[in-house]
């Protein structure tokens, strides 16, 4: 528990220093980091399963997407680029699939190559496009203090499920995927997510958004522990197929970058999606 907190430390520092000396580009390259990071654990993990992905050059062009999905200025859910991007690099792995000359390679190489590259650098762009939109008419702070936001809930949301689970766990929620996992922690999950949402906006003050109301906070605090559980229980299986505690050795008391980020994968843009979709747009 000492290095865990050590290391969250540690992190908060850095993710302040990348906000504090290059404002919103630091973050977004911290960001394409961490992706390309847990992106490279992630095929690490397949190919402990006996799968092939194109681990490189996947993980050098989910880098490229992330980053030109804030670059490209378009504005908040640019789905032509996203499908561009996947319609090229399909295209691309197709063709490296061709030239290995091995139809198995669709199953072991192929496929899991795909999965990677849309479940880790294309979920992370779509939050980072809704950036763009706000830095073009000077509202910069509105989508980062969103983000902050989901990412604070998500992240208490483990918190909740880590402390409730194990005082007072009794019911597996998912023994197959994760036999730590209990119904008991979801709740806890729940919980905590609830009221650190609520705290947090209660501390913005008048920064907060007026029609994000206590009754949408706690409704998509809800939403979010629960895809931030399934979300840590996608990784959760995948460790288990490959017969590894963790991702990675990275970050002392934590893991891998993938055990770091495992909950926002989904959590983050589904959050946006929703705040888009049903609180301001």
């Amino acid at each position: 528990m000492k290095k865990r907190i050590f290391s969250t430390i540690i992190l908060c520092t850095l993710v302040a220093l990348a906000f504090g000396i290059m404002g919103i580009l630091g973050g977004i390259l911290l960001l394409a980091l961490c992706s390309a990071l847990a992106q490279w654990e992630l095929y690490q993990l397949m190919e402990k399963i006996d799968w092939k992905p194109y681990k490189k050059s996947a993980t050098t062009l989910g880098t490229i997407v992330l980053l030109k999905s804030f670059f490209s200025r378009e504005g908040f859910f640019d789905f032509n680029y996203i499908l561009s991007m996947l319609v090229i690099t399909v295209t691309i792995f197709a063709f490296f699939l061709i030239l290995t000359g091995k139809p198995e390679h669709l199953k072991s190489a192929f496929l899991p190559t795909i999965f990677g590259f849309i479940y880790i650098p294309i979920m992370f762009s779509i939050s980072v496009s809704f950036i763009p939109k706000f830095l073009l008419i000077g509202e910069a702070n509105l989508p980062l203090l969103l983000i902050l936001w989901i990412i604070v809930v998500t992240k208490f949301s483990d918190i909740g499920g880590l402390l409730i689970g194990c005082k007072f766990g009794k019911y597996k929620l998912a023994p197959i995927f994760s036999p730590k996992k209990t119904y008991e922690g979801l709740l806890g999950s729940i919980l905590f997510s609830t009221v650190i949402g609520h705290i947090f906006a209660f501390c913005c003050g008048n920064t907060w958004p007026k029609n994000f109301t206590k009754v949408k906070i706690a409704i998509l605090s809800v939403i979010i522990a629960i895809v931030a559980l399934v979300s840590d229980l996608i990784e959760s299986g995948f460790k288990r197929l490959a017969g590894e505690k963790d991702s990675g050795h990275i970050i002392p008391g934590i893991g891998g970058i993938l055990d770091l980020m495992d909950s926002l994968i989904l959590a983050l843009p589904i959050g946006i999606i929703i705040i888009k979709e049903y609180i301001f747009f």
